[in-house]
């Protein structure tokens, strides 16, 4: 059957072919649609003429939503019966963490997401299909993908597949309070606070990325990535922790 502009177009466009990415993530998809919007930036259909809920569909914003969602769920059930010593703080602080935007986008990058995503020709200019907001939204959206495919047993089992080893960290360092930590630091070493410093704040108002790096007396500790300030330096804290446990 002879496949319309449009299907076509629908077909095209990945800088890598979908069977690169399902070979490394080891899922058949039954029907390849929501694959395809998953990985899809609602620029790329700029310049076509599409109703609202066809470029809706055929964009990665609606699954990110549904797979943020199942991502959280995936992510409760497993802390949930994986560490019952835990109480509720204890378990918040680790899917805190595990959803965070830095974990999701190491997870990404494992699968060489970034490497899939079709954008518009001018945000491949301006922002580039590998931005870090992109490839977060995306991944998420391939967990949503997989759950209106296959269901959520597969798709809680993709997390877990994605996410196992920072879900090994969660009992420990996942829900460990970096920033208190760091302060404690500063204030026994050098007398005073951590410094955090925005130093870039990227991407559109819904799906903004904030970059902050700290400082302890004056010196550059770490840099860290987030969907929210707060989270930023989160992560900033993280890494400065663990770069001062490990001497570097």
């Amino acid at each position: 059957m002879k496949l319309s502009p449009l299907e076509v177009r629908d077909r095209e466009g990945f800088p890598r072919p979908l069977e690169d990415l399902l070979g490394i993530i080891g899922v058949e998809f039954n029907d390849q649609s929501a694959l395809r919007a998953a990985l899809t930036h609602p620029s790329y259909w700029g310049s076509c003429v599409l109703p609202e809920i066809e470029r809706l569909e055929r964009s990665y914003e609606r699954l990110e939503f549904l797979g943020d969602s199942v991502l959280a769920l995936s992510i409760c059930e497993r802390l949930f019966k994986s560490f019952p010593e835990d109480n509720q703080g204890a378990m918040s602080k680790a899917k805190a963490h595990l959803v965070s935007k830095g974990v999701l986008l190491k997870a990404a990058r494992r699968i060489e997401l970034g490497d899939f995503i079709r954008v518009g020709k001018g945000v491949e200019e301006s922002a580039g299909r590998d931005h870090t907001a992109f490839v977060v939204d995306c991944f998420e959206a391939l967990i949503g993908a997989v759950f209106i495919d296959q269901g959520f047993e597969r798709a809680r089992d993709f997390v877990i597949e994605r996410m196992s080893e920072f879900l090994e960290e969660a009992g420990g360092e996942a829900a460990r309070d970096f920033k208190t930590e760091l302060q404690e630091y500063a204030q026994k070493r050098h007398k005073n606070l951590p410094r955090y410093v925005m130093i870039s704040e990227n991407g559109p108002d819904h799906c903004k990325v904030f970059r902050v790096e700290v400082f302890v007396n004056g010196e550059s500790l770490a840099t860290g990535e987030g969907r929210s300030k707060k989270e930023a330096e989160t992560e900033a804290a993280r890494s400065a922790i663990l770069g001062i446990s490990s001497g570097s």
